[in-house]
C-alpha cells in the first residue's frame, strides 16, 4: 500500500523570507529570482515603513496627485518591441483615469500580493489588471523639498520616464518633477502633478 507524499513546506525567499508561490520564478516580496538565484534587494534604511508614524506626508506640505491612465500610445510602443509570444496581448477597451492623492512619504506601485492579499498604494491589479506590472514594481519617495523620486524595485519589465526608450536603473532614485510620466507594465502611465 503506497501513501501520497506529504506536501512540502513552501520554499522561502532567501532574501526577504516571503513564501514562494506555485514554483513562481520571482519572489512576490522582493523580486528575487528563484531560478538564477539572483536579485538581492536592499531598501535604503532612511525609508519609513508604510505603518511608521513618519509614513504620512506632513501637514502643510504641498499636495501631489498621481493620475493613473491606460495609455494606448505606450501600449503600442511596448508591443512594437515585444516578443512574438506576446502578440496575443490586448489593449483594454475602456478604463477611466484614476486620481490618487499622494498622502504617504513612500508610495508603492504594483499589484496585490497573492500570498498576503496586501495591495500596494497604487494598485494596478484591478480592472483592467496590467499583466506587465510586477507585484512590487516601483516606489515613489517624497524628498525633503516635497518633490518626488522614483525607484524601480527590480521589476521584471522595467520602468521608464517620459517616454524614454531605456528603463531606469533598478534601485537607483530618479528625481521627478511636476508633470513627469512614469510608464510601467504594458499600458500604464502614471503622471504626478502638484495640486
Amino acid at each position: 500500500m503506497s501513501t501520497a507524499p506529504a506536501p512540502s513546506a513552501a520554499e522561502l525567499c532567501p532574501n526577504c523570507g516571503t513564501p514562494r508561490e506555485d514554483l513562481a520564478r520571482f519572489c512576490e516580496g522582493c523580486r528575487y529570482n528563484f531560478v538564477t538565484r539572483t536579485g538581492t534587494v536592499s531598501v535604503p534604511q532612511s525609508l519609513p515603513s508604510p505603518s511608521s508614524p513618519r509614513a504620512e506626508v506632513p501637514t502643510g506640505s504641498p499636495t501631489w496627485t498621481a493620475t493613473v491612465r491606460v495609455d494606448h500610445d505606450y501600449f503600442a510602443k511596448v508591443m512594437a518591441r515585444s516578443e512574438p509570444e506576446d502578440q496575443g496581448l490586448y489593449f483594454p477597451a475602456h478604463s477611466p483615469d484614476l486620481h490618487i492623492p499622494l498622502t504617504r512619504i513612500v508610495i508603492t506601485i504594483g499589484r496585490r500580493h497573492r500570498s498576503t492579499g496586501e495591495p500596494p498604494f497604487i494598485d494596478l491589479d484591478s480592472d483592467p489588471e496590467d499583466p506587465g506590472v510586477s507585484h512590487e514594481h516601483a516606489i515613489l519617495v517624497q524628498q525633503p523639498d516635497s518633490k518626488w523620486s522614483l525607484i524601480d524595485k527590480g521589476s521584471t519589465n522595467g520602468t521608464t520616464v517620459n517616454g524614454a526608450e531605456d528603463p531606469i536603473a533598478p534601485h537607483v532614485p530618479v528625481p521627478l518633477k511636476d508633470g513627469d510620466r512614469v510608464h510601467v507594465g504594458l499600458w500604464t502611465t502614471i503622471t504626478i502633478h502638484r495640486d
